[in-house]
């Protein structure tokens, strides 16, 4: 009796950690542009966190942009699906 009480315990606590996993929202990626403090264009990805909004941002790639042009404001916007 103790036993199958013990595996129904675990079974109601596993069922319960699979149903709470699944209604967490997942985490979101965004393109973000800005210009650095050189002057130079900057493209990145950034993951932002849905519990806390917190962002990293990642594959950053930065050019100076061509003579005589000036780089556009920062942006923000989701990936593309």
């Amino acid at each position: 009796m103790k036993g199958s009480r013990r595996g129904a315990l675990a079974a109601a606590a596993l069922v319960g950690v699979a149903l709470l996993s699944g209604c967490a929202k997942p985490d979101r990626s965004e393109i973000v542009t800005w210009t650095d403090e050189h002057g130079r264009a900057c493209t990145g990805v950034a993951i932002v966190d849905s519990e806390d909004g917190d962002r990293e941002v990642s594959s950053i790639d930065c050019d100076y942009p061509p003579e005589g042009r000036r780089p556009g404001r920062s942006t923000s916007a989701p990936l593309p699906g």
